[in-house]
């Protein structure tokens, strides 16, 4: 059951974050150094995955509002359709309805703002239709702040609450703050899967072509004839049969005496 609170005097109405804290600089005559930048451990399989990570890190990195928000992120893809994730298919489907109309806070965030609806007992003038589907999901506050992705992508992270007042004003701070982490910590993640990726396929293609090598050095031991002729039975094979270069290669090794021989490909 979610919770409702009524009757309580508005402290804030709706608003639009992203105004920073000023700190006073180091009185010091050396500069200070500054900090490594943290980076959230995204590392996963997918995209999709990586995404569920960051909404798990989002939800816990605010302890004093852990355990009464859900999470989404919403993330467009050219020519591709949108990638989303979240802690509740309630939460991703409300991000969802908001990024198709174009009108409400995950929209804004995808252009690049954050934007807040503080409590469910004040109308909202920029999104006037907005509070009725949101209420009727159970949600009276929301938050949702851009992340800014290489290439000039823009995702949402948005979290929603089932009661008044959550996303305070230091609160808002420190999520705009997370969502710049986030977003470094998705780009390192995106990252490490493409090059990973591109290991793969590099030994893949490096053991393919040693296989076609040997097979070439076996049909040249076995016929007297050079490689570019060894070659070019190997290729008449794998169109006589419609199968790749590769794999009547290692039909032809495999049915060596000793077997195949291995490669040596470190991973």
């Amino acid at each position: 059951m979610r919770t409702e609170i009524r009757g309580r005097k508005a402290h804030h109405h709706l608003g639009v974050g992203g105004e920073g804290s000023h700190t006073t600089p180091p009185q010091d005559h050396e500069p200070a150094l500054p900090e490594p930048a943290p980076v959230l451990d995204l590392r996963a399989e997918t995209d999709e995955d990586s995404l569920y990570l960051l909404t798990l890190a989002a939800v816990s990195s605010l302890p004093e509002i852990a355990g009464s928000v859900e999470c989404a992120v919403t993330l467009p893809r050219r020519e591709w359709e949108v990638l989303m994730s979240g802690t509740s298919d309630l939460a991703m489907d409300v991000a969802r309805r908001d990024q198709e109309s174009g009108h409400g806070p995950v929209s804004r965030a995808l252009a690049g703002q954050p934007a807040f609806i503080i409590n469910g007992y004040t109308t909202d003038t920029r999104w006037p239709a907005y509070w009725e589907p949101l209420a009727d999901a159970g949600y009276r506050s929301i938050a949702s702040v851009p992340l800014m992705l290489e290439g000039g992508r823009v995702a949402a992270l948005t979290l929603l609450a089932d009661q008044d007042d959550v996303f305070t004003p230091s609160v808002q701070r420190r999520l705009i703050a997370f969502g710049h982490v986030a977003a470094t910590s998705y780009a390192m993640a995106a990252e490490l899967r493409t090059a990973r990726a591109t290991a793969d396929q590099l030994r893949s293609a490096m053991q393919g072509r040693t296989s076609i090598d040997v097979a070439c050095g076996v049909i040249m031991g076995q016929n007297r004839c050079s490689y570019e002729d060894a070659f070019q039975m190997l290729a008449k094979a794998s169109s006589h049969r419609n199968v790749k270069v590769r794999l009547v290669a290692e039909s032809i090794l495999t049915d060596l005496p000793g077997g195949a021989p291995a490669t040596h490909f470190k991973g």
